[in-house]
């Protein structure tokens, strides 16, 4: 699909659609909606290094996300909490509620939060309710790094970015990130 949309970004002139919260969308979906789908696909499958993307990162104000995680080796030694997986899936409107108050904080990027992680305290287990773009209800519960795949991307729907969730203090550039997560892996 020519022409992808760029992402959005903070502190630019076109940060509003990341500080308000998404519209829902209803079923069957409009073919505008449809369209938003396939682009917001797109662009996700065109990245090399991405866990996630919510519909306002590239500049669509409407309650959708695209996210994978899988069981590769290489992505394990990064995060340990590396426990369930789930294939490249869109949701619409979805939500979700803890499952008790335990958290867990582990470094996240972003690419609408330019050269900056940071750790982030997410819950550890979610319950976890959205649709298909089909408009098939789909719940269940996640834990550990596809539950923060899944808060993260829920935020970016909310308005809210993970920079909010993080001191100023301890916001690194993803070089510093890189090095102090290499040194915490002892390697």
């Amino acid at each position: 699909m020519p022409n992808l949309p760029p992402y959005v970004v903070l502190n630019t002139p076109q940060e509003a659609v990341l500080r308000e919260p998404a519209k829902p969308l209803s079923f069957p979906l409009s073919e505008e909606d449809q369209e938003s789908v396939r682009i917001l696909t797109a662009k996700y499958d065109g990245e090399e290094n991405c866990a996630g993307l919510a519909a306002p990162q590239i500049g669509i104000s409407k309650r959708i996300i695209v996210f994978a995680t899988g069981d590769d080796p290489d992505l394990k030694k990064w995060r340990p909490d590396l426990t369930q997986t789930m294939p490249k899936t869109v949701w619409i409107n979805p939500t979700y509620e803890p499952i008790g108050d335990e958290k867990h904080s582990d470094f996240e990027g972003c690419f609408s939060v330019y050269d900056l992680a940071g750790p982030v305290p997410r819950f550890k287990k979610i319950r976890y309710t959205a649709y298909t773009p089909e408009g098939k209800q789909v719940e269940g519960t996640a834990e550990g790094f596809l539950a923060r795949i899944i808060q993260h991307e829920i935020d970016h729907l909310n308005g809210l970015c993970f920079v909010d969730h993080v001191s100023e203090d301890n916001l690194f550039s993803q070089e510093e990130y890189r090095k102090k997560r290499a040194q915490e892996m002892g390697k």
